[in-house]
């Protein structure tokens, strides 16, 4: 029997294409930018963009090593990249553009999620484990809470906030130590056979693998399920808890 359901946030919960991250680049950009320019720093969009990234390359190469970095580092590096000495509270305001970047042109809720979530929190634990870019855990928890499934959950892991990435072990076993819930005892669904199912597996879970969004990952070799619908997510959970 389950005690506890782990989720994905991106590609999972929330579906963010191409065209989307694109628009929030430029968003970003000319948030930055704006903000830059108040405070005196000269420099051009072209730049911050170039600034932006490096940052998020930052983001990439630790990710393959399964390593998390903070948004705050990560910004850190954009001052590097731009040869601009940055003082905290710049960091700080750059972060929040960031932020309301992500807010104002945010990924989409997946089909039948805060339906399922809503019922499943009724039954079991929830938590998210989530590998972070340049959006800081706290601003995903803003837009959960804008659509109203937040209170849903009990605990949150973002990489952003943590030393490591999934699939590290330590990612997933903190969570369920939140959740008060053993490996054995508990589910996760992701999308990316590396990350989510690799990383629940070796933890001691089961893994759904979710391909409502991201199909392109097609290795299953060690799902326990895998489902392209929300409506068919609990049955594969009441099946696995047997």
């Amino acid at each position: 029997m389950f005690k506890a359901i782990t989720f994905d946030f991106w590609q999972t919960l929330y579906a963010d294409s191409e065209e989307n991250w694109q628009q929030r680049q430029a968003i970003r950009i000319k948030l930055c930018h704006a903000y830059l320019d108040s405070r005196g720093y000269v420099c051009g969009l072209d730049d911050v963009g170039f600034g932006l990234e490096g940052a998020y390359n930052l983001v990439m190469v630790l990710w393959h090593q399964h390593r998390g970095v903070s948004v705050k580092r990560c910004m850190r590096r954009f001052s590097e990249v731009l040869e601009i000495e940055l003082k905290e509270t710049d960091l700080d305001e750059l972060i929040a553009c960031l932020g309301a970047a992500f807010l104002e042109s945010p990924p989409v809720m997946i089909p039948h999620v805060k339906s399922v979530v809503a019922r499943l929190s009724e039954k079991y634990a929830l938590g998210i484990i989530s590998d972070s870019a340049l959006t800081p855990g706290s601003f995903v928890r803003k837009l959960m809470a804008r659509d109203g499934i937040l209170q849903y959950f009990n605990t949150f892991t973002f990489s952003d906030e943590t030393d490591y990435t999934k699939p590290e072990v330590v990612q997933f076993r903190a969570t369920l130590a939140e959740l008060n819930a053993a490996p054995s005892e508990a589910l996760h669904v992701g999308d990316i056979f590396r990350t989510d199912v690799v990383g629940a597996k070796n933890a001691g879970m089961k893994a759904v693998r979710f391909t409502g969004f991201n199909k392109g990952d097609g290795d299953d070799t060690l799902s326990d399920a895998v489902v392209n619908d929300y409506r068919n997510l609990e049955v594969a959970i009441t099946q696995l808890s047997k």
